[in-house]
């Protein structure tokens, strides 16, 4: 079923896409900028005091990106802008985009106060063109993007867009964009520019499956609050862990819809606390069930509570305020930009994608689910050890030998432990270069699509089992 599918979404993509370039005859797409915003006067448009004749613009349905992929969107109007004036392309963070597709971080000044210039090579020529002269189009950053530094005129661009770094290696004009911070510098005879070295979507199904997970969510969060026998010190965890999950999946959903216009930063370094939030709390489960089912207290005293809400929360704004002060202190040097954690550069959260993403995610993660899948295998040796005893003892009562057999509610109870104790998020730490080969690329999928899923798995193997519903009927 799912291949017809495909096709016809194939289909429409190429209908979209021929009907949109026919619109614009002669024009590349990376060529146009999104002027919906723009009223049309007379017979033309203003696009930042250029006037765009309307017979250079046209309806699109599709965003297209510069590996070739295409996104069907909302139907809007483009404007050939490149026709009009030479174009350059710089980027803008993530967390300076307007609604209406400006950007707000003070460019427009900048190149006002240092008059920066550009040359541009056409049939050996070299033309200086001022920046301010030019059509400025406010680029994106997407994933993997590489900062790359050039020194003493080693470049050609053309006037098509076409940057030769060397003789052998040039970039398109959708595969690069100039860096902000470049020109209080000696540019144009140096300069920051940023290479897009690939492009990543949202897998199919995700967000409808990140929006039932946050409703399984809620509905676990209710359950657990309702019954009575369910609000000790494992079943507060477990509410903790889930608030700080479904905030994560919240943020993610809104900058997903591009709805965090104006608070970009903050939700960002929020997405990035409740993130960790929530890995603590799975490494603090992990280590209180252990510790109770070891223990021959069952007792749970009252401030070991609140002794776990200080190490999370705690340890999570230590995270948080560290990758904070990096940015700002930072941000502004392009020279360490391949190093930044860049929250509200490329979305609104923490980059993922570079080595030093072991120093503000991946190393931590995985320092936590080490010790979480340290403390599931000492619970289930002890649960093994027990459930051995037990079956020894009974087969000894019996007058018979037997082997130690585990019933399914032993294994379900093991599942239960193994998701409760946060096992499966250790395949989260895939190192990226890894995922290359067609095993861990096969491995990161089925981990992000159930780690999506999480929220309904939680309420699966917690809420609609034999006995929550009995409490539920009791209470």
């Amino acid at each position: 079923m799912r291949l017809p599918w495909v096709i016809f979404c194939t289909v429409l993509l190429l209908i979209f896409t021929n009907n949109s370039n026919a619109d614009i005859p002669g024009c590349n797409y990376y060529d146009t900028v999104d002027i919906s915003y723009i009223e049309r006067q007379n017979d033309s448009y203003l696009y930042d005091d250029i006037e765009i004749p309307a017979s250079l613009t046209g309806y699109y349905e599709f965003r297209q990106f510069g590996d070739g992929s295409i996104t069907p969107i909302e139907k809007h109007l483009r404007a050939c802008v490149c026709s009009v004036r030479p174009c350059i392309r710089i980027c803008c963070p993530a967390k300076n985009f307007l609604a209406n597709g400006k950007c707000d971080d003070g460019l427009k000044e900048e190149l006002a106060r240092f008059k920066p210039y550009i040359y541009f090579t056409y049939m050996d020529l070299q033309a200086r063109v001022p920046l301010t002269d030019m059509a400025i189009i406010r680029d994106e950053f997407f994933d993997c993007d590489e900062m790359i530094y050039i020194s003493d005129f080693n470049y050609f661009l053309e006037e098509d867009g076409k940057f030769w770094v060397t003789v052998d290696l040039f970039m398109e004009k959708q595969d690069y964009c100039l860096y902000r911070h470049n020109f209080d510098s000696d540019f144009p005879k140096s300069m920051w520019i940023i290479r897009h070295r690939c492009t990543s979507h949202i897998s199919p199904g995700s967000l409808e499956i990140l929006i039932i997970t946050m409703i399984c969510f809620v509905l676990t969060i209710a359950v657990y609050l309702y019954i009575k026998k369910l609000r000790n010190v494992t079943g507060k965890c477990i509410v903790c862990c889930i608030v700080s999950r479904f905030i994560q999946c919240l943020i993610m959903i809104l900058d997903h819809l591009n709805l965090l216009n104006g608070i970009c930063s903050p939700a960002g370094y929020s997405s990035h606390f409740f993130r960790m939030a929530s890995n603590l709390w799975l490494s603090v489960i992990s280590y209180h069930t252990w510790k109770v089912l070891t223990s021959l207290n069952r007792v749970d005293p009252n401030y070991r509570f609140l002794r776990y809400n200080a190490f999370v929360w705690s340890t999570a704004a230590i995270m948080t305020g560290s990758i904070y002060i990096v940015n700002q202190i930072w941000e502004n040097d392009p020279s360490k930009w391949n190093w930044l954690p860049l929250v509200g550069f490329i979305r609104c959260s923490v980059k993922d994608w570079h080595p030093s993403v072991w120093i503000y995610i991946s190393g931590p993660s995985l320092a936590l689910s080490t010790f979480n899948v340290a403390m599931f295998a000492l619970t289930a040796i002890y649960i093994r050890k027990v459930k051995g005893g037990i079956n020894k003892f009974t087969n000894e009562e019996e007058g018979r030998i037997n082997c130690i057999n585990f019933d399914s509610q032993t294994y379900l109870q093991f599942l239960r432990l193994s998701i409760v104790m946060g096992l499966t998020w250790i395949f989260n730490v895939i190192p990226y270069s890894a995922r290359l080969h067609i095993f861990w690329e096969w491995v990161g999928i089925i981990s992000e699509y159930f780690h999506s899923a999480f929220g309904i798995v939680l309420f699966v193997l917690l809420v609609l089992k034999r006995s929550t519903w009995t409490l539920m009927m009791d209470s």
